[in-house]
């Protein structure tokens, strides 16, 4: 079976520094990934080049088998979603307005159908900003700004969802409950591929885990391989342990 996201031997350079060298991985649906690695590892970088933002100085991404910078726009927005690190906060939408603009590669030029209108309601009920649908984006907190940014990527209804860091300023249960709808997405045949910095949710949530350092791919095991073994936490630091509560629970902590 042909993989839906193929990564082979993917470089990138700043200048004369390597920033990714010879990265290789498939991801298939069904999957949620976790992207994890050192501040400056390439996982930004990375993710930019799958969704055809920025172009790898060597290297493929294919996309069901076809390199990805040779879908036109309009198909690869209906394959692909994209949510960057970082976005502009005084955008000047309301939140259903942006949450909409996910429709836009199913919608008829500009007329939305009734199946687009009903896709932005269950997508802004799921991630918990229907309640504030009418407000301008400008005027919303962080976290409530990420949960319509969220929504805005379900209602675009992609086979592919690549979400760098989408915990950013989310409390804590909406941490848990932003993992939850991603592994919800995964179980209905989706590919989801998270940046996180968050150990514990990756491994909780995450079917796979894909560590970057020294510009390669570190580490690519099943959650429950890298539950078994805390050989990698090295990766990240020297402080961390991997505990168990005697009950077969298995957690990361720091001394």
């Amino acid at each position: 079976m042909t993989a839906l996201l193929s990564v082979a031997k993917v470089s990138w350079r700043a200048g004369t520094t390597p920033i990714l060298q010879d990265v290789s991985f498939g991801a298939n649906p069904g999957e949620l990934i976790a992207l994890m690695g050192r501040n400056g590892a390439g996982k930004s970088t990375l993710m930019n080049i799958i969704a055809g933002l920025q172009s790898a100085s060597g290297g493929a991404v294919l996309l069901e088998g076809r390199a990805v910078d040779h879908w036109s726009p309009a198909e690869k927005a209906r394959k692909v979603c994209h949510l960057p690190q970082a976005v502009r906060a005084d955008l000047p939408f309301s939140a259903w307005q942006l949450v909409l603009m996910g429709r836009y590669p199913h919608a008829d030029r500009w007329f939305e159908s009734e199946t687009d209108r009903a896709a932005v309601e269950t997508a802004m009920r799921r991630t918990g900003c229907d309640t504030f649908r009418d407000r301008r984006v400008s005027t919303l907190s962080g976290g409530e700004r990420q949960r319509v940014l969220l929504a805005a990527c379900l209602a675009q209804e992609p086979r592919l969802l690549l979400l760098d860091e989408p915990s950013t300023f989310l409390d804590v249960d909406q941490q848990l409950h932003c993992f939850s709808l991603l592994r919800e997405e995964a179980q209905r045949g989706a590919t989801c591929i998270a940046v996180t910095h968050d150990l514990n949710l990756a491994l909780t949530f995450c079917t796979r885990l894909i560590v970057l350092a020294e510009h390669t791919v570190a580490l690519d095991c099943t959650s429950a391989e890298a539950l078994a073994s805390p050989e990698w936490l090295s990766l990240f630091s020297s402080r961390l342990h991997l505990n168990d509560d005697g009950a077969g629970r298995r957690w990361v902590s720091f001394a």
